[in-house]
């Protein structure tokens, strides 16, 4: 019988758990929809300079090294 309990303990504490988190997440979901388009800006604004970066850091690293180096690891 304790057993029993236990386990419908943990169930109860379970789902009230998956549910805060079900909440968290659907009030997150909100705030995107609401600040879509700063968002997608932002976004794209950290893609281009991740872009930036790496062309620069290929650019240092691969072109001052001799062609027969180049692609050997």
């Amino acid at each position: 019988m304790t057993k029993l309990n236990n386990q419908d303990i943990d169930r109860n504490s379970l789902d009230s758990e998956l549910k805060r988190g079900l909440q968290r997440v659907d009030e997150d979901l909100d705030i995107m929809e609401r600040h879509a388009e700063d968002l997608a800006m932002v976004e794209s604004g950290i893609q281009l300079s991740m872009r930036k970066w790496d062309r620069e850091y290929k650019d240092a690293r691969l072109h001052s090294v001799p062609r027969g180096m180049k692609h050997m690891r």
